[in-house]
């Protein structure tokens, strides 16, 4: 079975890759996504985030495809959030801290999902 990397609080860890995992790599890249789009524009960075996040876990071009056809803007991360392995939430609160920075710029929006993020 193939492995993957994934980030945690203490490092890289190795992690077969089940669907599990590719189902929480693909739960983690909607809820930046969502972050990313809350203002109605992606600019030039906000989209390289996204896109270096994606290759970090090797998707294909379906695989980010379907990221994008799955958010819309105004959309809430609760669900998402929900769904989302527990293990996996310190990384994607550095992940959503850094995508919302990526523009210069945090927005009203963006920080609210950051906030709904840290409860």
């Amino acid at each position: 079975m193939p492995t993957r990397a994934i980030r945690s609080q203490g490092g890289l860890l190795w992690r077969p890759m089940t669907s599990e995992v590719a189902d929480d790599n693909r739960l983690f890249c909607e809820i930046v996504a969502v972050l990313l789009i809350s203002d109605a524009q992606v600019t030039d960075s906000e989209q390289r985030f996204l896109d270096r996040l994606m290759k970090r876990f090797d998707f294909t071009a379906e695989d980010r495809q379907a990221v994008f056809n799955s958010v819309n803007i105004g959309e809430s991360v609760e669900g998402r959030l929900r769904q989302l392995s527990p293990e996996r939430r310190p990384e994607l609160l550095a992940e959503l801290e850094a995508a919302a920075a990526a523009d210069g710029d945090i927005g009203r929006t963006e920080q609210e999902i950051l906030d709904r993020t840290y409860q």
